[in-house]
């Protein structure tokens, strides 16, 4: 069968434009280190890439949200801890409370329970890293407690702190169909404790040390009341109560925090897979490339010879 030279012709230029085109191509994969360029490059490869692009965009949010809530956590972990030791140590001042005690140890005790009740109100209006209230409920930017004055006559009075948060709860979602609950409203902590040591204090400050003297303990002036051992149970079973409730939401925050590492670990690994999948579709081989374009230059260079060549020869070369 006769090939024409029009035929050859165009069937050379064509095939050295293709390799001009493939050259053109490798050359801007080499400098990108990108395998697929565009979409038409590759469509099967480039929609599984799109598909692993966006299950990390999703798994990265997932880790993210569960930093934060493992970090808000913590904080009330933390936090908890202290409410715990500060309750358990006012209850040893409890504990050692008598009514046959001398005036100088009743004024020492009364001292410690007023201090007691200074770090308590602190620490349930701690505030983490972001100016955040952890006991607030769903208002983060609310100060959960602050002090009113006392209502009512003679030691039982019924409010020394006011909660002003909320009962809500904030969540996060740690992985899909899967939340967490991040933190716990003061009112489910605290209980009646500020009242309990503030009321026992007033019935044990009977020899001169008068509480209203603290801007946190107004109410009436220069009470003065007789006690007994019935008003110190009272308190240490108010106490207990309270010791009770920070256990419960103690033990809540450390399966939430289970929970979150638990998902973290998860969602961390299921990332990693991913962005190695979309690694193996991206990434080029350098080293094959480099080959590939080695060979389709020298292959080009080669068809350029013979082309040229071919064209500078005519039936008159032969019959000259």
């Amino acid at each position: 069968m006769r090939v024409g030279s029009l035929t050859y012709y165009q069937s050379s230029l064509l095939g050295m434009q293709q390799q001009q085109s493939s050259i053109a191509r490798l050359t801007q994969q080499i400098a990108a280190d990108q395998n697929i360029l565009q979409p038409a490059d590759n469509p099967v490869d480039s929609v599984r890439a799109l598909s692993l692009s966006d299950s990390i965009a999703v798994r990265s949010q997932y880790t993210e949200n569960q930093t934060k809530a493992e970090v808000t956590l913590k904080y009330e972990q933390t936090t908890l801890n202290e409410i715990n030791q500060a309750m358990l140590d006012v209850r040893q001042i409890l504990v050692q409370l008598s009514p046959s005690q001398d005036n100088a140890t009743r004024v020492t005790l009364s001292s410690q329970i007023g201090a007691a009740f200074d770090r308590l109100y602190a620490l349930a209006n701690t505030q983490d890293s972001d100016g955040n209230y952890i006991f607030s409920g769903d208002n983060a930017k609310v100060q959960p407690y602050t002090t009113v004055t006392p209502v009512g006559t003679g030691p039982n009075y019924t409010k020394v702190v006011n909660y002003q948060g909320t009962l809500g709860t904030n969540t996060a979602t740690i992985e899909a169909g899967r939340t967490v609950q991040t933190n716990d409203p003061g009112s489910n902590i605290f209980g009646n404790v500020f009242e309990t040591l503030y009321n026992i204090k007033q019935i044990v400050d009977v020899s001169g040390f008068d509480p209203e003297t603290n801007s946190k303990f107004s109410g009436d002036v220069n009470d003065s009341f007789a006690y007994t051992q019935a008003d110190i149970t009272t308190a240490l079973n108010n106490l207990d109560t309270s010791i009770q409730k920070v256990s419960v939401v103690t033990n809540r925050v450390v399966g939430a925090l289970a929970d979150v590492g638990s998902a973290k670990t998860t969602t961390t690994g299921y990332l990693n897979l991913d962005k190695g999948s979309l690694s193996d579709i991206n990434t080029l081989d350098q080293a094959a490339a480099i080959v590939e374009l080695q060979t389709r230059q020298t292959s080009l260079e080669a068809a350029q010879r013979a082309f040229a060549l071919t064209t500078s020869t005519s039936l008159f070369s032969y019959l000259a």
